[in-house]
């Protein structure tokens, strides 16, 4: 029987997406298959994935919880999108109650095999590792997987125009859960502009503000960028130097040699991910202490 073999997303964030790549190459060798992928929006899964040898489809779909009025909305809305897709197995790597009552509608209109755990992990990587031991499916740990660059011309155009050495810097996370002090990314910045030629800085929109103090010729903003094209820049970057995110997972797959600012809140996911290039560490708790180490050796 040719079965259709669906995996489902719910975490929100680029690095979440990053980290599924081995549970995603592992159940689609498992079942000589290619996947449909489920995922946010935020995840940038249809960029990620997009003709990737293992994906046969991917539906961006909105997975966030919903405000407490649209639960029933969101429900049935999720159950008719799954449907119209008709997979014959589901592997969820959430937990959300609501999630699993559509499953439980879909099961009323068509017959699957549903495949989910409780997290009960501090990592990602190690819950999709636990997942895969408990359905005694092989886990390839591979996550040696290049993402297809096919940007468009006039912005290959453009980069080609930025003078090398490069070197990226990533200034926050999504939901600015680490911040680097001003100070400090002024004694970062002044160190970098005696190596490199062009600086490429990453921030959200909430913290665009902060580039305001370092408008310079060799800096790049590259909030007009999207993530194939942050990712395009990172490949050619000698080194990436940034917050523990989406674009420190990316340097980690592209083999960048990076250096890494968390926080006691933040989970050192992408020290998971293998590189054999430095990756260094600092607590950005600790950062006034370590900052003479790190201006060291960038």
């Amino acid at each position: 029987m040719n079965k259709r073999i669906a995996v489902i997303i719910p975490h929100k964030g680029l690095g979440d997406i990053i980290f599924h790549y081995s549970f995603i190459n592992s159940i689609s060798k498992h079942h000589k298959k290619k996947i449909i992928l489920f995922a946010n929006k935020s995840s940038k899964a249809d960029q990620i994935y997009r003709n990737n040898k293992l994906v046969e489809k991917i539906k961006i779909m909105d997975l966030k919880r919903p405000n407490l009025l649209f639960y029933i909305f969101k429900i049935f809305q999720i159950t008719v999108i799954l449907y119209s897709y008709k997979p014959d197995i589901i592997y969820y790597t959430g937990n959300n109650n609501w999630h699993k009552i559509s499953f439980k509608l879909l099961s009323l209109f068509k017959s699957f095999e549903l495949h989910y755990f409780t997290n009960k992990k501090k990592y990602i990587i190690d819950f999709l590792n636990y997942f895969l031991k408990r359905k005694k499916i092989k886990n390839l740990n591979n996550y040696e997987f290049k993402i297809t660059n096919r940007n468009n011309t006039k912005f290959i155009k453009k980069i080609k125009s930025y003078k090398k050495p490069w070197v990226f810097l990533s200034i926050d996370t999504s939901e600015d859960q680490i911040r680097i002090p001003n100070k400090i990314l002024e004694r970062i910045i002044f160190k970098l502009k005696k190596k490199y030629k062009t600086i490429f800085i990453n921030t959200n929109k909430k913290n665009k503000k902060k580039l305001n103090l370092y408008k310079d010729k060799v800096l790049v903003e590259t909030s007009n960028y999207n993530i194939l094209e942050i990712n395009q820049i990172l490949r050619n970057s000698q080194i990436f130097i940034g917050t523990e995110s989406g674009p420190a997972n990316l340097a980690a797959i592209n083999k960048i040699k990076s250096y890494i600012f968390f926080s006691n809140k933040i989970k050192i996911e992408s020290k998971l991910l293998p590189n054999k290039y430095l990756r260094k560490y600092f607590n950005i708790k600790n950062i006034e202490k370590n900052i003479k180490s790190l201006l060291n050796i960038i």
